[in-house]
Order: structure tokens, then C-alpha cells, then sequence
């Protein structure tokens, strides 16, 4: 595995994981707001998918909030749009992407999957889910996983403009872009872990959405210092949303 720094597509905007041979699978991870891609790395251990043949990138926003970054759905959009056609000329047999966020990186990799539909396989979306501002020209598979406790972007929606829906209604607005119909298979692994899912397993436009009964604004499985877990809440630790997005991505790859 190697840490490429050298330019991608923009001076000091892109940090690339390569493994050691061709790509299997090209994952484009983006931070959340006031993140940066070294912390969402380390957030996200996204490296432990190098390992597994994937080419990870994690970009960073345009627009300065804070100490970090943050993403601009209009000025972004062009950034992460040609990023992803030098990234697919780059490596051609790796085929269409996976695009995974956090918070706002989630909202962002919802609106650029959407407008990108033909070069983007899946998207993971953590903490972040938003329903698809335009209809996908071809579906697009989508895992999401959100804290029943989330203060930040809540469950039920409301709040801030931009999370006026609930996460189970942008679920479901997915589902239907998709084409797979807006009536759920609903599930409960455990006490505190429940699921709802639209569409065959593996078929195209499949669509999960992992509910953490407790859990707050946080990545299922990550890694957070004693500050952030007072701030955001408490992390699930059963899931892996980092391995869980990868084993969905493989699914829809083709």
C-alpha cells in the first residue's frame, strides 16, 4: 500500500491509498463538514480496504468551515464529477465507482451519484443521507446507516433546511428513483439493530438502510477520541460501516 500526495486533479485537494496491483474497485470516501481526508481516514479506517484491492481517494471540499472543509453542492460538483472520469481513464477495468461520505460528505456523494449515475455503482452514506435531488439515469445501489440519537442530522428529520426529510423517507425516495418500488422489507438483527431494505439482494437499485438504536452522529465501527464521542454520541459497534459499504459495492460492481 502507498500514500500517494502527488496531484490527482487539484493541488492538495486529493489523498489517494493505492494497493500494490490493479485496482479491484475504486472507492471515493468524502469527509464530513469542518473534516479533512486525513481525518475521515482515520475516522473511517479506510485503509484496511487498500488490502483488499481497493484504490481509496479521499478528496477534500472547496469551501473552508472552521478548521476543515466542508462541500459546496454546486461549485463541488464539477471538482468530484471530473475526478471520477480521470479516476475511471486511469484505471478502466476497475469499472464504475463506489462513493462513500460522512455527514455532509454523504449529502454531497448523494447529489453527485445522482447526477453521475453512469459512472457510479453505489454509494455508502453515513450519518448523511439525503434523497436524490434529480432522477438517476440508471439506479444507483445505496447503503446508509444512521443513529436513532443523532443530534446533529436527525433521524426524524427537521432542523437545518437541508435535513428537513427523515432518513427512512430519503431511503425510500431512492428506492423509488431506482425502480424498485417504496414498500420495505423490515428487519431487527438485534435489540439495537434494525434494517430497512428495497429491492432483491444484489439487484440493481438495492437499497439499505441500517438504523442504530442509540447510536449518535458517529461511523458504525470507527474510531473517535474522548472529545468527539461526548460531542456526537455513542458509535455502534455492531457494524462495520466501512466493511459492510465495501461487501455492498462488491455486490454491485458489475
Amino acid at each position: 500500500m502507498s500514500l500517494d500526495r502527488r496531484l490527482l486533479h487539484d493541488q492538495d485537494r486529493v489523498r489517494v491509498l493505492s494497493p500494490d496491483g490493479p485496482p479491484t474497485g475504486i472507492v471515493l470516501c468524502l469527509h464530513g463538514s469542518r473534516s479533512n481526508p486525513d481525518e475521515q481516514a482515520r475516522l473511517s479506517g479506510m485503509t484496511r480496504l487498500v488490502g483488499a484491492g481497493a484504490l481509496v481517494v479521499l478528496p477534500r471540499g472547496g469551501t473552508r468551515m472552521g478548521t476543515g472543509w466542508g462541500w459546496d453542492h454546486e461549485a463541488d460538483l464539477p471538482f468530484l464529477s471530473d475526478l471520477i472520469d480521470e479516476l475511471r481513464a486511469r484505471h478502466p477495468l476497475a469499472g464504475r465507482v463506489c462513493l462513500v461520505g460522512m455527514s455532509g460528505g454523504a449529502r454531497m456523494a448523494c447529489r453527485v451519484a445522482a447526477a453521475r449515475a453512469d459512472a457510479v455503482a453505489s454509494v455508502g452514506a453515513v450519518a448523511g443521507l439525503r434523497a436524490p435531488d434529480r432522477a438517476p439515469g440508471r439506479p444507483v445501489a445505496v447503503i446508509a446507516f444512521h443513529g436513532t440519537s443523532d443530534r446533529i442530522n436527525r433521524y426524524a428529520g427537521g432542523g437545518r433546511p437541508e435535513w428537513q426529510e427523515s432518513v427512512p423517507d430519503a431511503a425510500r425516495a431512492w428506492a423509488i428513483a431506482n425502480g424498485v418500488g417504496g414498500r420495505a422489507h423490515e428487519s431487527a438483527p438485534s435489540p439495537r439493530l434494525a434494517s430497512l431494505s428495497y429491492g432483491a439482494e444484489g439487484a440493481p437499485g438495492e437499497v439499505m438502510l441500517w438504523t442504530m438504536r442509540g447510536a449518535g452522529h458517529t461511523w458504525p465501527g470507527g474510531t473517535m477520541g474522548l472529545v468527539a464521542r461526548l460531542l456526537l454520541g455513542a458509535t455502534s459497534r455492531e457494524l462495520d460501516a466501512t466493511a459492510e459499504t465495501w461487501a455492498f459495492f462488491r455486490r454491485h460492481a458489475g
